[in-house]
């Protein structure tokens, strides 16, 4: 009769069949019934479970919870999940030498715990304490401590010294301070409050300046401005002039906004990386960049259908260097035609740079013969050769019809 093995939480590991020994589902040898020699098998499995399978390397098929005691650091380790093979990923429980780690999980301690002459309670008061992860929830006593390369997540204290007015300290990361609604919540009895670098002060309500205050919603001079502003609040008026050399956001796509009447003045220009200047239309379907549209279907623009159409529009642009009407939609409800300039078109056919392009259907252009041009029918330009006949991308100057 096979043996069914049951684990400590009623699960079946394994089954035994009579005649034979399971040396594969845990690091023992499980011997089934009538197996010849179970003897020195059973005897080989006391031998180790007292030993807690001491070795270099864990033992071979073990399951949860299971002992290992590592004799390359002399410690005890348990098995966090079955099968677990890697020595590193066992939780080491205690060490068999006076200078060994010990690994943890979360331990909670109601009486005290006692090391040497440091006693923690729910009070932690003493000259010396080292550790390198500590978390006190009660009370820390630290006026004759020494507390280096701490992380205190709340710290709640009435003087903070570094030892002397000599001895300089360091704070690290970012930090809040906050006082009452009546006083103030830092005051400087001696000293500069100094700034190395380029870096400053940034407020969200009131800055004072030798008892003058200053408000962030007012209006702006060198007087009272040094070199920028930054945040949410609105400059309702700034007088004078700016001179940047690049304002941008914090991607391309990022983008903005740029309100009132802007002139630019005489010999002023503005550059732009593309060249064309489009439009955005609704359009029955999504479009990709480069396919000739008309002006029709169930909304404002469709694709060209037919060879030598007279009802060609443009170009459908995804560089456009000025859009109009941008707020109309995205690419696939509203895509961009470009009106006029350089923009890659869908074209097939051999091209020569200088050619005329018309449509040749289903949204793509073709070089046009002299003959076949009309004052209608004509895309625009192509500023570079295309020598394969397949479908292909050919940049043009494109006009509107």
């Amino acid at each position: 009769m096979a043996y069914t093995i049951i684990r400590s939480n009623g699960t079946v590991l394994t089954t035994i069949q009579d005649g034979t020994i399971n040396t594969t589902s845990t690091s023992l040898g499980l011997p089934g019934r009538n197996y010849a020699g179970y003897g020195q098998t059973q005897d080989t499995n006391f031998v180790r479970i007292v030993e807690n399978f001491a070795n270099d390397s864990p033992p071979a098929n073990p399951l949860k919870g299971q002992l290992w005691f590592n004799t390359n650091d002399n410690t005890l380790r348990v098995c966090p999940a079955d099968y677990t093979n890697t020595a590193t990923s066992w939780i080491v429980l205690t060490s068999a030498t006076s200078a060994g780690d010990t690994t943890l999980g979360n331990v909670v301690v109601t009486g005290n715990i006692d090391a040497n002459n440091v006693a923690i309670t729910n009070d932690l008061s003493t000259d010396t304490f080292t550790t390198r992860l500590a978390t006190v929830s009660a009370n820390l006593d630290a006026s004759n401590a020494n507390i280096t390369s701490a992380n205190i997540t709340t710290l709640r204290t009435a003087v903070i010294t570094t030892g002397s007015s000599s001895t300089g300290g360091t704070l690290t990361g970012v930090w809040s301070i906050t006082g009452n609604t009546t006083g103030n919540a830092l005051v400087l009895s001696q000293g500069n409050l100094m700034f190395n670098g380029s870096y400053g002060i940034k407020t969200d309500n009131y800055y004072y300046a030798n008892g003058s205050p200053f408000n962030p919603s007012g209006t702006y001079d060198n007087s009272n401005v040094s070199d920028y502003l930054t945040g949410d609040n609105s400059v309702v008026q700034f007088t004078g002039n700016i001179a940047p050399t690049k304002v941008t956001t914090a991607t391309l796509a990022g983008g903005g906004n740029i309100s009132g009447i802007w002139t630019l003045d005489t010999g002023a220009r503005i550059n732009a990386t593309y060249a064309d200047l489009a439009e955005r239309y609704a359009a029955d379907a999504s479009y990709s960049a480069g396919t000739v549209v008309e002006i029709g279907g169930e909304k404002e623009i469709t694709i060209v259908k037919d060879d030598l159409s007279e009802n060609v529009f443009g170009v459908i642009s995804n560089t456009a260097a000025y859009m109009m009407n941008s707020t109309a939609g995205d690419d696939s409800t509203h895509p961009a035609v470009a009106l006029a300039g350089r923009v890659k078109v869908r074209a097939i056919g051999t091209i020569t740079k200088g050619q005329r392009l018309v449509s040749a259907g289903n949204g793509i252009a073709r070089g046009a013969k002299l003959e076949e041009l009309t004052p209608f029918n004509t895309i625009g330009r192509a500023l570079q050769d295309k020598m394969t006949e397949e479908e292909g991308i050919v940049e043009a100057i494109v006009v509107i019809k």
